[in-house]
């Protein structure tokens, strides 16, 4: 299989920097949080819940920057898949933690009120083309992180860095829109990470959830073609 290198992130990378963590993201599945310790009292009629979103102002970058290392392959298949090597650089001064763990049920730890707290990373890619717009694609695999679950944020000083590789597949069948919106020809591809700080309270007969966007960060873009619809077999 042919490696397809993103060059141009090499150049300048500093030769001090150093590996702190790796995370293959490819053998792992969808992994939402499923709430499996909520149980409502019997006397609910139904459930009740609700959410509460929110955005930092701005959500930052800092101390962090996304390099899209190398794919698999130039070519970008309708219905197939795409490895990328995304590495996760500290530009800063200042050390910071990141959600790095894939077992939601670690950080699902409601205190004696019902409520915990933790970090949510996601990842999605985004295809810019002339002709088509552009198309969203999420990962399905989610990262997560609390302070009082050992080994689940990967801190990262300055000069360090951390690599995840994930698998990018234009699904027609799970992102019909997204499919459909793509057309075969050049496009640019790069990924977004997106951290959240969120807060869940299980009452008794629903759950109450609360998120902040505090962090958003855009990769460099790599040049792909998009090609034909994969067969079925």
């Amino acid at each position: 299989m042919t490696v397809f290198m993103v060059a141009t992130l090499l150049a300048g990378v500093s030769a001090a920097a150093q590996e702190a963590g790796f995370n293959d993201l490819t053998e792992v599945g969808a992994n939402p949080l499923k709430y499996k310790k909520f149980v409502p009292d019997d006397s609910c009629n139904g459930g009740s819940g609700g959410l509460l979103a929110g955005i930092g102002c701005p959500p930052q970058t800092y101390p962090f920057e996304l390099l899209l290392v190398n794919l698999d392959t130039s070519d970008l298949p309708i219905g197939g898949e795409a490895i990328a090597l995304l590495r996760l650089r500290n530009v800063g001064r200042d050390p910071a933690s990141v959600p790095w763990i894939t077992d939601p049920d670690q950080i699902e730890l409601p205190d004696d009120r019902g409520s915990y707290k933790f970090s949510e990373a996601e990842l999605r890619a985004d295809i810019v083309q002339d002709r088509g717009g552009t198309t969203h694609i999420g990962i399905p695999v989610h990262l997560y992180g609390a302070k009082e679950v050992p080994g689940s944020l990967q801190e990262i000083r300055p000069g360090e860095y951390v690599e995840m590789k994930i698998a990018l597949v234009a699904d027609c069948e799970t992102h019909g829109v997204q499919c459909q919106s793509l057309k075969t020809g050049p496009a640019r591809l790069s990924f977004t990470w997106t951290e959240e700080d969120s807060r869940e309270t299980y009452e008794k007969c629903g759950i109450q959830s609360s998120r902040i966007r505090t962090r958003e960060l855009a990769s460099n873009a790599a040049a792909v073609i998009v090609v034909g619809r994969m067969a079925s077999h």
